[in-house]
């Protein structure tokens, strides 16, 4: 079967993403911060107000669907010359399914149509299954891409794959 995507812009998604969100990040970042600190980041970063924000600033952030049925997200922005993965969640029974790779080459095609030369993102440095994905899929590390939110350190790894 093969998945939708869903723009986030009508109200029914606008309100699942924050909750897809809430769940997804609990189960992908435990590991990573204390409960208080991630709640913080939750609320910061994938609450439905951080979301409108984003989408008012040109992302685009979409329900992933599988018969119908919500099994995550993502999220990409246009940049001068790339494309910005925000971000790509699915649900724990759902990865490895080839799911995120269709996500990404969607990704990228789209950032060709658009003139684009390359697509990048962020990831967890810490996450080594998340940099596995993106180094098995052609992106490889190109430097640290930390950043501080609400006082907490996300140690991140810029990931890139040029287009050609």
């Amino acid at each position: 079967m093969k998945p939708d995507y869903k723009l986030v812009a009508k109200t029914k998604y606008t309100h699942l993403t924050p909750d897809l969100a809430a769940a997804l990040w609990q189960e992908c970042y435990k590991k990573f911060y204390p409960p208080k600190q991630l709640d913080a980041l939750v609320q910061r970063l994938q609450s439905a107000e951080a979301i409108e924000e984003d989408i008012d600033g040109q992302a685009n952030y979409f329900v992933v669907q599988l018969g119908g049925k919500p099994i995550g997200y993502f999220a990409w922005k246009m940049e001068n010359t790339a494309l910005c993965l925000m971000g790509i969640y699915l649900k724990p029974e759902y990865r490895g399914k080839a799911l995120g790779q269709g996500v990404l080459s969607s990704c990228e095609r789209l950032a060709r149509a658009e003139g684009k030369g390359r697509v990048f993102c962020a990831v967890p440095t810490r996450s080594l299954p998340v940099i596995q994905f993106f180094k098995a899929q052609g992106y490889r590390p190109v430097g640290p891409a930390d950043q501080t939110v609400e006082g907490i350190l996300l140690e991140q790894t810029e990931m890139e794959r040029i287009l050609r």
